[in-house]
């Protein structure tokens, strides 16, 4: 027993040697630039980590329902249809009707004769949030707690598009498209996280257009064209508003607004001087695996979508240590 102790530190030692030196091996070269072991794993880890919480989020849900089923005499496959799904009121020709006109700007031919196909599509929304919320009841029901250790992510590139003091504790950088309704609507969240931590909180924002957002590069453009004269923050607000047109003539008229240089916010726009830069927005965006937006992360902690006021303040709150 005692040469066993005395060897387990060499032990130890030869381990970690092993491990630093598979970290070390070269698995690709490019001429004379070398791809090594330790910065695939390290682009892995949050795949993993991504990939582990997914699992233990499906593992707990089913687990959730496992129980409901049980307490209320039902299969475990019929409870959300029990639980949510037929308590569902039906839609309104109001609600069908409000809908197109907050977005007649939108939808194709103003949304004439898309009544059914957009009541399918409200229907549909309203029924994922109502099981999202029924979900989360369970957690707090069922008093479940996610022990799974969050990585950070080192978020490269700029951080000029800013707002808040440079020694703020908390950060929160939004990878955000202005064609994207989610991305609107994470608008009143992140107020609420300004009004809530003031001086606390600083806002970068990153472009990242989706592909199929065909409006969105153009937006970004003219938002970087209005940062040329301080302006960013004026454009951003508006461009994220519920009516807001999404047309060189609209960002032209919004400068002319703003009392911007039109003569110099116009040559930036029409030649296209900030196409790059938002492409280049996108590509750190895609390293860091991002797919969708809003993608958020604070103090490099990654959140993923609309997500409500209350997960922001989970994450400030830790990260401030309260």
């Amino acid at each position: 027993m005692i040469r066993l102790i005395t060897a387990l530190p060499i032990l130890l030692a030869l381990t970690l040697t092993m491990a630093a030196t598979a970290q070390a091996k070269p698995v690709a070269s490019v001429g004379s630039w070398t791809l090594h072991l330790a910065e695939v794993d390290k682009q892995l880890a949050h795949k993993i980590y991504e990939l582990r919480e997914e699992k233990v989020q499906e593992i707990i849900v089913n687990h959730l329902l496992g129980l409901e089923a049980k307490a209320n005499g039902i299969e475990v496959d019929q409870v959300l249809e029990e639980m949510v799904n037929k308590k569902i009121p039906p839609l309104s020709d109001a609600d069908v009707s409000e809908f197109i006109k907050a977005n007649e700007s939108r939808l194709p031919e103003g949304g004439k004769g898309m009544d059914d196909k957009i009541r399918g599509y409200l229907q549909k929304q309203l029924q994922q949030n109502l099981q999202a919320a029924y979900l989360q009841s369970l957690t707090r029901k069922y008093n479940v707690t996610y022990l799974l250790d969050t990585p950070r992510y080192d978020v490269p590139g700029p951080q000029d598009l800013v707002k808040g003091k440079k020694d703020a504790p908390i950060t929160i950088i939004e990878f955000s498209d202005f064609e994207c309704p989610y991305c609107r609507r994470a608008q009143k969240a992140l107020k609420k996280v300004e009004e809530k931590y003031g001086d606390k909180v600083r806002f970068v924002f990153r472009h990242f257009p989706l592909p199929f957002h065909k409006k969105a590069p153009k937006a970004s453009e003219a938002a970087q064209c209005a940062q040329d004269q301080g302006a960013f923050w004026a454009f951003h607000k508006t461009l994220f508003t519920e009516d807001a047109e999404l047309s060189d003539a609209a960002y032209k008229k919004l400068a002319k607004k703003q009392k911007l240089n039109m003569k110099q916010f116009n040559k930036c726009l029409d030649s296209g001087s900030y196409a790059s830069r938002v492409e280049a927005d996108k590509k750190d965006g895609k390293a860091l695996g991002i797919t969708g937006t809003p993608t958020f992360f604070i103090n490099g902690i990654k959140l993923v979508g609309a997500v409500p006021f209350s997960d922001f303040v989970e994450v400030i709150e830790k990260e401030l240590g309260n």
